[in-house]
C-alpha cells in the first residue's frame, strides 16, 4: 500500500513537473512577445515624441547660444540612457520595423533590439552594433539568417535615416557564427574598414551557445560624429529613500526643486512613501550621494543593475534572477502543495477554483524570473 500510493504521488508530481515545463516554454515563446509588443507601443511614441523634440529644440535655437551647448544639448538628445528609444529599425527583408532602445543588457532586450553603448550610434562614423532576441521577447531578430548580401537596412535617429547594405560573407552568405566570447567582431573602426552596422543573435536557435553576426555597410556619407555623454558612461545606480527625507536633504544642499538629485536627473515616484532615486556615477559618487542623504535607517534599498561588457550578458541571463527564481518557484510548490491538502479535507473543485488565480499569478512571476535567470536566445 504505501509502495502504490508512493508511486502515485511521484507520478502526479511528474505530471504537475511536466505541465509547468511546457506552460513555461509557451510563457517564453509567446508570453514574453506579449510582454515585448506592450514595450514596443510605447517606445515607438518615445521616439516619435523625440523627433517632435529635436525639431522644436532646432527651429528654436537662438544665436546667442554657444555652438558648444548646442552640442551638448544635441548629443543628450541622440544618446538616450539605458533602456529608452533611440532609433527606428526597420528591415523589409525580415518584415522587421521595431524600436531601438539604448544597452544591451537583459532589461533592456527585453523591450526590443538593444544597441552596444560603446559602439557609435547608426549613421555616425565606425561600427555602429545592435543585439536583439532570435526566439524570445518579441524574437525581433527571429528571421536575422534570412538576410542575403545586398539586403537593405534601414535605420532612423534623430540625424536622419540612414540606409545599410549586408555583405557577402565567406560562401556567399549574409551571415556568420562566432562564439559569445569573441567581441573583435564589435572592434571594426573608421581608419580601417567603411561605416558598417553589426547586427548580433543568438545561434542556433532556441540556445545562447553561439551568436550570428550579420555586417552591412552604409550608403552614402555618414552623419556628423557626437561623442557620448560621459554620465552616459558611468554605471546607473538605483537608490531608494525616504522622499521627506530626501527633499529636505536636498533644499539643504542648495537645490530649490526637489525634483531634481545631486546630479541633476529626475527621480521617479513609485508610491506616496517612497521615492526612487536613479543616479550615474563612480561608486565614489554613490558613496557620497548615500551620505549626504539619508543615514544608515532612512535608505531602504541599494544596487547595481547588471553591467555588461561584451556582446554576451544580456544574451546569456541575469545572474541576479538565480535566489528570486528559486523563492518564488518553491512558493508555488508550497502553493501546489497546500491546495492539494486542502482538497482532500474539503471540496476538491471548491479547492481548485479558489487556488487557481493565486496559482497563476505565481506561477507568472516565477516565470518572469527564472526566463531573466535562464539564457535569452
Amino acid at each position: 500500500m504505501f509502495v502504490s500510493k508512493a508511486f502515485q504521488a511521484l507520478g502526479r508530481s511528474l505530471i504537475i513537473l511536466g505541465g509547468l515545463t511546457l506552460l513555461f516554454v509557451a510563457y517564453q515563446l509567446w508570453g514574453t512577445g506579449v510582454l515585448t509588443d506592450r514595450y514596443q507601443s510605447d517606445l515607438e511614441e518615445d521616439f516619435s515624441e523625440l523627433i517632435d523634440v529635436v525639431e522644436e529644440t532646432t527651429s528654436t535655437t537662438n544665436a546667442p547660444e554657444t555652438n558648444e551647448s548646442v552640442e551638448s544639448n544635441y548629443a543628450e538628445l541622440l544618446w538616450r540612457p539605458e533602456g529608452q528609444a533611440m532609433a527606428q529599425l526597420v528591415i523589409p527583408k525580415m518584415g522587421l520595423t521595431a524600436t531601438i532602445v539604448s544597452g544591451v543588457s537583459s532589461e533592456s532586450l527585453r523591450r526590443g533590439p538593444g544597441h552596444f553603448p560603446d559602439t557609435p550610434m547608426p549613421g555616425m562614423p565606425g561600427n555602429s552594433a545592435i543585439a536583439g532576441h532570435r526566439t524570445t521577447w518579441g524574437a525581433p531578430f527571429g528571421n536575422i539568417e534570412k538576410l542575403e548580401p545586398g539586403d537593405e537596412i534601414k535605420i532612423q535617429t534623430i540625424q536622419g535615416t540612414f540606409t545599410y547594405v549586408v555583405l557577402e560573407q565567406n560562401g556567399g552568405r549574409g551571415n556568420f557564427i562566432v562564439s559569445p566570447n569573441e567581441f573583435d567582431v564589435l572592434d571594426q573602426d573608421f581608419n580601417s574598414s567603411p561605416n558598417r552596422l553589426t547586427l548580433v543573435s543568438c545561434h542556433p536557435k532556441l540556445t545562447a551557445r553561439n551568436r550570428i553576426i550579420v555586417v552591412a555597410e552604409l550608403i552614402g556619407e555618414p552623419a556628423e560624429s557626437f561623442q557620448r555623454p560621459d554620465y552616459l558612461s558611468q554605471p546607473r545606480f538605483r537608490l531608494a529613500f525616504d522622499e521627506e527625507v530626501v527633499a529636505e536633504a536636498l533644499r539643504e544642499e542648495g537645490f530649490e526643486d526637489p525634483s531634481q538629485n545631486a546630479i541633476g536627473e529626475s527621480p521617479s515616484v513609485e508610491n506616496t512613501e517612497e521615492l526612487v532615486v536613479e543616479t550615474q556615477g563612480t561608486e565614489s559618487d554613490r558613496s557620497e550621494i548615500t551620505d549626504e542623504l539619508a543615514t544608515a535607517e532612512d535608505l531602504t534599498t541599494g544596487t547595481q543593475p547588471q553591467q555588461v561588457s561584451g556582446f554576451g550578458e544580456g544574451l546569456s541571463g541575469d545572474r541576479s534572477a538565480i535566489t528570486p527564481s528559486i523563492t518564488w518557484g518553491l512558493a508555488l510548490i508550497t502553493l501546489i502543495m497546500t491546495a492539494g491538502f486542502i482538497a482532500k479535507r474539503w471540496r476538491r473543485w471548491p479547492t481548485y477554483f479558489l487556488s487557481l488565480a493565486p496559482i497563476i499569478a505565481v506561477m507568472l512571476v516565477w516565470f518572469f524570473n527564472l526566463d531573466r535567470a535562464l539564457p535569452s536566445y
